[in-house]
């Protein structure tokens, strides 16, 4: 089992899954982080508010990415979708998040733990920069994995993780940029 390095990214409004996805994936081509699609990559869905599962979807080739959209989409509860950035070995994690299982509310971007040491610390704090740009945030926060001093769980309601941030502090945080 792997560890992830993971950062939240809140948005300061509510947005609409399938245009606020889509246009993301275009501004994440831009700064060479790709959507990936093959036969071993998946569409990981959340559990909606109310614990409702759906399995993953397995992708192929042939998919484009609007059509990968579509699927994350076509769940209420969202999901994760993997990328790829050559100034990283292993993949990206991207899920979007929803607290009321209709809009995204936040952002959840996991790097494997190997790839956020030494020095390609620097790279993922830019990275983080380069991505939250393309976003209105209320926050920008991480390392928040499960195996961090400041972790905090998204089954939580967003209530309870806005005043976590409010009182702890993280490697990364935009309130000190």
């Amino acid at each position: 089992m792997s560890n992830f390095d993971e950062t939240f990214i809140l948005l300061k409004e509510e947005q609409k899954p399938l245009p606020f996805i889509t246009n993301l994936n275009k501004k994440l081509k831009t700064i060479h982080v790709l959507l990936q699609k093959s036969d071993y990559e998946l569409v990981a869905f959340n559990d909606t508010r109310d614990e409702e599962e759906k399995e993953p979807i397995w992708l192929d080739e042939s998919m484009t990415d609007e059509e990968v959209i579509d699927l994350i989409c076509s769940w209420k509860g969202l999901g994760m979708l993997t990328y790829r950035n050559p100034d990283f070995l292993f993949d990206i994690g991207v899920a979007f998040m929803t607290w009321n299982d209709e809009h995204i509310q936040g952002i959840m971007i996991s790097f494997a733990e190997k790839d956020t040491v030494f020095e390609r610390e620097v790279k993922h704090r830019e990275l983080i920069v380069k991505i939250s740009q393309f976003l209105d945030c209320e926050y920008v926060v991480g390392d928040i994995g499960n195996t961090s001093r400041s972790y905090i769980s998204m089954e939580e309601s967003l209530d309870k993780i806005k005043e976590h941030i409010s009182k702890s502090s993280f490697t990364i945080d935009s309130r000190s940029w």
